[in-house]
């Protein structure tokens, strides 16, 4: 599976493929407003993938890799961060993140794990759409700022996996774009799908835990959490015949006590993005 394809099975759909732009020449913009021309710095060149999904979605890297130079709250591209794989010959750039990043260099990523937010952050606080800037590059460090920003590579022929078994585990029942926190009443176990079939990575201890998505799947409530900068599911309590979430929460039927529900991102449409 590509780069892009994988992020559009999370959610993110495409605003500017640079496939498809009007010169015939990949990646050759030439995004004009106004009689300015907004490619200008890359001799019209838009060298990556831009795609969105949500204001402050997760972004997950689309592979394993390592945190490399040019992540920066600060960066060519706002909040930026770039992930190297040797093994892949590839470095990728996501950009135009929120500034609070949930990675540094020198960490080490795999794919799915959450590498920053969805925003519209950029060098010269010009004012833009939220959205991902994703751009691939040859492995490598990339000496000269102008060549870091214009440098880009095709990603459609880049297999990232995400195939096979990961495939059957992007099925779910139902889930809500819902958000709030939820303080456990027992130490619940931390999962990488929202599944009694998914790895078990851990146990959430008691405390307090943000989630911006809900699930009904193998007959349980799930939430999906943050922990470490990664993307993680807990069961929240299993679902009773005939009772919504916010009943079982009004009720306290569930394993933990939620507060500031937000209900308003509403029913997920596909059963695709986690």
């Amino acid at each position: 599976m590509n780069p892009i394809e994988y992020l559009k099975r999370q959610g993110f759909r495409v605003t500017s493929d640079p496939t498809k732009y009007q010169s015939g020449i990949w990646g050759k913009r030439d995004y004009t407003v106004g009689g300015y021309n907004y490619d200008t710095y890359c001799g019209g060149y838009h060298r990556a993938y831009d795609m969105a999904k949500q204001h402050l979605a997760p972004v997950p890297s689309v592979s394993d890799g390592e945190v490399v130079a040019g992540t920066n709250a600060y960066g060519n591209f706002g909040g930026t961060v770039v992930v190297a794989n040797e093994a892949l010959g590839i470095q990728v750039i996501y950009g135009h993140l929120a500034r609070n990043l949930p990675v540094a260099i020198g960490r080490r990523v795999r794919q799915g794990d959450i590498v920053g937010y969805q925003s519209n952050t950029n060098y010269d606080n010009v004012q833009m759409a939220s959205h991902l800037h994703i751009q691939f590059q040859k492995y490598g460090y990339i000496q000269g700022e102008r060549a870091f920003v214009c440098t880009g590579i095709n990603p459609l022929g880049i297999d990232v996996g995400g195939g096979g078994p990961l495939e059957r585990k992007t099925s779910y029942e139902a889930a809500w774009l819902w958000r709030g926190k939820f303080r456990t009443t027992a130490r619940i176990k931390k999962r990488d799908f929202p599944s009694l079939k998914g790895s078990v990575e851990g146990v959430a201890a008691l405390g307090v835990y943000s989630f911006d998505k809900l699930y009904y799947n193998d007959g349980h409530w799930w939430l999906r959490i943050t922990d470490g900068g990664r993307s993680r599911f807990i069961a929240a309590g299993r679902k009773e015949n005939g009772v919504t979430f916010k009943d079982a929460a009004s009720r306290r039927r569930l394993w933990g006590i939620v507060s500031e529900l937000d209900t308003k991102g509403g029913r997920e449409q596909t059963q695709k993005a986690l």
